[in-house]
């Protein structure tokens, strides 16, 4: 399957992945200048979000993959809302409030980083090459194991500087990853080609002939997770990972899918993906009775 990228830098949503971590609860390492020059304006939109009542996980759901197609911030906060809260909102002051806020957040974050554009434009190359020369394999053995129609023919690489050592995120709803820029591939032993080809091959896993009953809150959760035994045979077999050295437990911990309990859910997970190799079902049956086996 010929798949292709269209690969691009972006200071803006860099700005907001930083922002959402920031937001959370941020990993050990993260720069404490950083915190310092972005934390405030951080607090400030959590803090327009909720007066409009905005839930601020749906909120980056929609902002951080619009970013890349969206530059302007009060433009931004309005699609933001119509998509959220419907056309009035995003006619209404809480759109000016908001966009204000993000406004003041890219100043802080360019402040902080005056140089984000130029060392975005360092980083592409190196994960580019190496997706060039083994992502064509890793897909090929992918669809091995998983139907060819759950990757799609085009998608957007979204690269973004790092902040937390390595981190990715497929945005379902538009068809395009968002992943950390590293130089290096931070854990040796499960290398970012295939994190990528991870996040790729969770594209189509909202349409409705795959998740039609499953509540679309949980949609993400259940696609990174039914992909991932996958994407770990797939890399075995192109030699990205030695086999029997990364367990779906340790790929759960270092991609950060989850914060804890990595053991129970590989067990879970496991065990799903063993019924699922020697009965067969539709994926549509297999995915709705992973989502059940989650709880």
């Amino acid at each position: 399957m010929n798949l292709d990228l269209r690969w691009q830098e972006n200071t803006w949503t860099s700005c907001l992945h930083a922002a959402q971590i920031l937001a959370g609860n941020p990993p050990s390492g993260v720069s404490e200048d950083l915190v310092k020059a972005v934390g405030p304006a951080v607090k400030s939109l959590v803090s327009e979000l909720r007066m409009a009542q905005v839930i601020p996980k749906l909120f980056w759901r929609h902002a951080l993959p619009l970013s890349a197609q969206i530059d302007g911030k009060a433009e931004l906060a309005k699609v933001v809302l119509r998509k959220t809260h419907g056309l009035e909102a995003s006619e209404s002051a809480y759109a000016t409030s908001i966009g204000g806020a993000l406004t003041d957040l890219a100043h802080a974050y360019a402040t902080a980083i005056p140089k984000a554009a130029d060392e975005l434009l360092l980083r592409r190359r190196p994960l580019r090459e190496a997706w060039e020369a083994r992502g064509p394999g890793l897909l090929h053995f992918l669809q091995r194991v998983l139907p060819e129609e759950f990757l799609p023919e085009t998608a957007d690489v979204i690269l973004v500087l790092p902040i937390s050592g390595g981190r990715g995120t497929a945005h379902l709803a538009y068809n395009s990853v968002r992943l950390e820029g590293m130089l290096y591939d931070p854990n040796p032993q499960l290398p970012e080609v295939a994190r990528l080809g991870w996040l790729l091959s969770q594209l189509r896993l909202d349409l409705p002939m795959y998740s039609e009953e499953i509540d679309p809150d949980r949609i993400g959760t259940v696609a990174r997770l039914a992909t991932l035994p996958g994407i770990l045979y797939a890399a075995e077999e192109v030699e990205l990972i030695r086999p029997g050295t990364v367990r779906l437990a340790d790929a759960l911990k270092l991609w950060q899918v989850t914060h804890t309990g990595h053991e129970a859910l590989a067990e879970i997970v496991s065990q799903w993906w063993q019924t699922q190799e020697t009965r067969r079902a539709p994926w549509r049956i297999a995915l709705l009775a992973l989502d059940r086996m989650l709880g």
